[in-house]
């Protein structure tokens, strides 16, 4: 009978005990690193926006005209509450996190007296409305970033994977 002889096989499985015993936070991390990419992209996309003054905007909502662009408190407002979400595992596994807008601006009006809803107003203009012409702002920040982002993430993946190898003897 034939005998097989393997060496180094423990070592391996130890290996991949460590790389199964670190996933989630080796999946948090590579998800933090392509949110950090849409982010910039993010940022630099509402930068990007054309804004009137408060005074303009205002008048074209007194006379019922469509706006052509938001106001300059309303892209100080998304510049000021453009964050990335707590990074989750949910249910299923799936490890994820949200790029967005939170908060309030300094738009007072009746409907929100304590300012309005940033993620409202990003909603409108990305997707237009009878008082806000669309654009697209998120999406064109999305289809700029994804190249980069699943480098990005690939590279984190990379790097971690080859901490955990080091550590547990690799």
């Amino acid at each position: 009978m034939a005998n097989i002889e393997l060496k180094g096989f423990d070592e391996y499985i130890r290996q991949l005990e460590a790389l199964e015993k670190n996933s989630t936070k080796m999946c948090k991390a590579v998800v933090y690193a392509g949110a950090e990419i849409l982010a910039d992209k993010m940022r630099e996309s509402v930068n990007g926006l054309p804004a009137m003054s408060d005074g303009a905007a205002l008048a074209h909502y007194r006379a019922g005209a469509v706006m052509p662009m938001i106001s300059e408190s309303q892209k100080i407002g998304l510049m000021e509450s453009l964050g990335i979400s707590g990074i989750k595992k949910d249910r299923s596994g799936m490890v994820q996190a949200s790029v967005g807008f939170t908060g309030y601006n300094g738009v007072k009006t009746r409907h929100f007296p304590n300012g309005q809803p940033n993620a409202e107003v990003a909603r409108s203009l990305e997707k237009g409305t009878s008082y806000l012409r669309r654009d697209r702002f998120v999406e064109r920040a999305v289809k700029a970033a994804k190249a980069e982002a699943i480098e990005a993430m690939a590279a984190e993946a990379d790097a971690q994977i080859k901490r955990i190898m080091e550590k547990n003897g690799g």
